[in-house]
């Protein structure tokens, strides 16, 4: 019985996104790299974003190995929102982003260092 139970809690447990991540993506108008620090508190995600235009809060969620982190960025004045939606294997994530209204593109992300 406590076999049992230890597999459905490990089948249920989230994976681990914790930690500095590459990410690059493609957008409409060419290819975007951003450093992501990524905090996890069981299935709840926080972090930030930071690229040439500054630094942006995250917030997201884990499920199995599907992860889904959302920030916003200015745009022209505008808040432009950002989504990124993979599948974690081991270091790496890979799936989509997708711009606000603008579009989506294929994303590719490495984790570079785990949270102590």
């Amino acid at each position: 019985m406590l076999t049992i139970l230890l597999l459905l809690w490990t089948a249920a447990a989230p994976v681990d996104v914790a930690g500095n991540w590459r990410v690059e993506f493609v957008v409409p108008n060419g290819e975007m790299a951003v450093n992501m620090t990524i905090n996890q508190n069981g299935t709840k995600l926080s972090g930030r974003v930071v690229n040439e235009d500054g630094e942006f809060p995250l917030e997201g969620t884990v499920s199995g190995d599907q992860v889904t982190v959302t920030w916003v960025v200015p745009e022209q004045g505008s808040p432009l929102p950002i989504t990124m939606k993979g599948t974690i294997d081991g270091e790496y994530i890979t799936g989509t982003a997708r711009l606000g209204n603008v579009g989506e593109g294929s994303l590719s992300a490495r984790r570079i260092s785990r949270n102590p």
